[in-house]
């Protein structure tokens, strides 16, 4: 007969370690078989099969000596050669099955370890490599390649007999597959690192071509990377988040584009203008050598203290220039006259309210110099009163005050 026309690989069915990993540690690997949903899984693989066939097909079957993969050719050829839902072209009789030992599993070293220690080590792997990395007491993907590279050999060969069948069917596991294709089609070890398993009884089909007599590979092969950027695909856009300028000194405030670091020095006002300071009319001050370059404080104290010196009173213009918090000084001096909580006194002045002479009548309440300075009462040297010193034990030298 020749080489065959087409070459099926298929993984087992569903088995119980698949289910639960940890039989491992009590079952050996070679004696787990398979569920209930596994046997289906065979049955149906056993239609498709024969969908895929011709009635004039011949089969030969190789098959892992596992009992999963045994179970699975069992489930396949029963449902092959069934006669529901009608008579099969292909009698159990002419049908050969091999176990071949060089198909097994990858040996995991016996009685697995418990869920942690396995973790760890599929970890170790990922890290180290899928191809290279030996498992403890067992097998490396690279062992499993050179028993299998046997294999090969020994199918090759084969084909030449003259009995040798149309359609070779290979019952194996996920990475004996994987592991068959490298070796067969010449993967780099990258690229094998980057196939994903094949499902639970998925046909790998290889068809020979008639005009080269080499085995086209008919199955797109799943891979990580090609999941990962069909999941990033799949993301939704996310708004772009801003990113925050990095201050460096430069005259802008923030980095300019020569990169180079310069100062740049704010004035006083204008730190302040979000709080409601006339910045114009302040810098118009600032140039005429009125107000000095400090904080709203600073130059309401600044002015009242010009005003005092000078000793003349304050015009509009000169009201309407100042800021709106040195406007309100005057009022917060009365309150200070008056003392803190606005009924009490202050430090050597009488207090308002509750203050009488001696003939029961209330007595006037005596103003502060810079009470009388703000009003323009108060000159050094035509003033009718005295400044007396507010400061607590400074006294003036005349015990009362004439009018």
């Amino acid at each position: 007969m020749g080489k065959p026309r087409m070459i099926i690989l298929i993984r087992h069915a569903q088995s119980e370690g698949n289910k639960n990993r940890e039989i491992h540690q009590t079952v050996p690997d070679h004696r787990v078989k398979l569920t209930p949903e596994g046997w289906k899984q065979a049955e149906a693989a056993g239609l498709k099969l024969r969908s895929l066939l011709r009635p004039d097909d011949t089969l030969h079957f190789f098959t892992s000596p596992y009992r999963r993969t045994r179970e699975t050719t069992e489930g396949i050829l029963n449902a092959l050669t069934s006669s529901n839902p009608a008579p099969s072209p292909f009698p159990r009789h002419t049908i050969k099955v091999y176990e071949e030992p060089r198909l097994r599993e990858q040996d995991f070293g016996n009685f697995q370890p418990g869920s942690s220690e396995m973790a760890r080590m599929w970890s170790e792997r990922a890290e180290y490599g899928h191809f290279f990395y030996r498992i403890p007491n067992g097998e490396s993907a690279a062992d499993a390649y050179d028993r299998v590279s046997g294999f090969n050999d020994t199918l090759w060969r084969s084909f030449g007999e003259d009995d040798f069948a149309s359609v070779c069917v290979l019952v194996t596991h996920g990475l004996m597959t994987r592991v068959f294709l490298m070796k067969w089609y010449h993967f780099s070890v990258e690229y094998f690192e980057d196939l994903r398993n094949v499902d639970h009884c998925e046909f790998v089909v290889m068809k020979r071509s008639r005009e080269n007599q080499k085995y086209i590979l008919q199955n797109e092969l799943r891979t990580w990377s090609a999941m990962r950027r069909e999941r990033e695909e799949q993301k939704e856009p996310e708004s772009p988040i801003p990113v925050r300028k990095r201050w460096v000194g430069s005259l802008d405030g923030y980095e300019n584009e020569i990169g180079r670091r310069q100062a740049r020095r704010q004035n006083t006002v204008e730190m302040f203008a979000d709080d409601a300071l006339d910045v114009e009319r302040v810098k118009d001050v600032n140039a005429k050598g009125e107000v000095e370059k400090k904080s709203r404080g600073t130059m309401a104290i600044a002015q009242l203290s010009n005003h005092q010196e000078t000793g003349y009173a304050r015009s509009e213009a000169s009201q309407r220039s100042l800021p709106s918090r040195a406007k309100q000084l005057p009022r917060r001096l009365e309150i200070a006259e008056e003392g803190r909580d606005g009924g009490g006194s202050r430090s050597g002045a009488p207090s308002r309210a509750g203050s009488e002479a001696s003939d029961g009548r209330a007595k006037p309440p005596v103003p502060s110099s810079m009470a009388m300075a703000l009003q323009g009462q108060l000159n050094r040297d035509t003033s009718p009163y005295r400044a007396r010193a507010n400061t607590l034990g400074d006294q003036s030298e005349d015990d009362e005050e004439t009018p």
